[in-house]
């Protein structure tokens, strides 16, 4: 497959962002991840257009990803101030697009920004039962650096690892390591 293209998304690609986020959280995550039920809650508390467009106006940055023509995706990421860490909020990808390289690309081309932006570090949330993605993570080299659940309304929890990255040659203790 040749490389993938990494094209700038803003507000006006907020509603096609949020739709192939429900689509690839419908067919990728249920029922192995998240319930149907879930998708709907968690869809609605963390993809809404408005919310997205949100995200973008305070420094989130937010690429399609194209592969063969198409899109096959989209990732954002925001860089934080202090300490100077890259915060992947979201790397998603079409199910016919899965085990060709692409997520292992982005996370290559992330982790080249990461290194020429001079932050420490690529950290992010993951659910704990997608084990794919936990893998696919693993093999980029993140590893865990804690467990974190978090309780909401009507019994629903969001039951994640936190997972990082360290640029090479930096020198720090990693988030709830001893």
């Amino acid at each position: 497959m040749p490389a993938p293209r990494y094209l700038p998304a803003g507000p006006e690609d907020a509603e096609a962002m949020a739709a192939l986020a429900l689509e690839i959280w419908r067919r990728c995550w249920c029922p192995k991840v998240l319930q149907a039920e879930e998708i709907e809650f968690f869809w609605r508390r963390t993809y809404s257009p408005d919310l997205l467009r949100q995200h973008m106006a305070n420094g989130a940055v937010y690429e399609w990803i194209e592969a063969d023509g198409e899109r096959a995706g989209f990732q954002a990421y925001r860089i934080e101030a202090e300490p100077r860490r890259m915060h992947l909020g979201k790397l998603y990808l079409r199910p016919e697009f899965q085990g060709r390289g692409l997520c292992a690309a982005s996370l290559a081309r992330l982790q080249g920004l990461a290194i020429e932006m001079g932050v420490r570090d690529i950290w992010l949330y993951v659910f704990r039962k997608n084990e794919r993605a936990v893998r696919a993570y693993r093999r980029a080299g993140f590893v865990v650096d804690r467990e974190e659940i978090t309780e909401f309304e009507q019994g629903y929890i969001y039951d994640d690892l936190v997972m990082s990255w360290l640029v090479p040659g930096v020198q720090t203790r990693r988030i709830g390591a001893s």
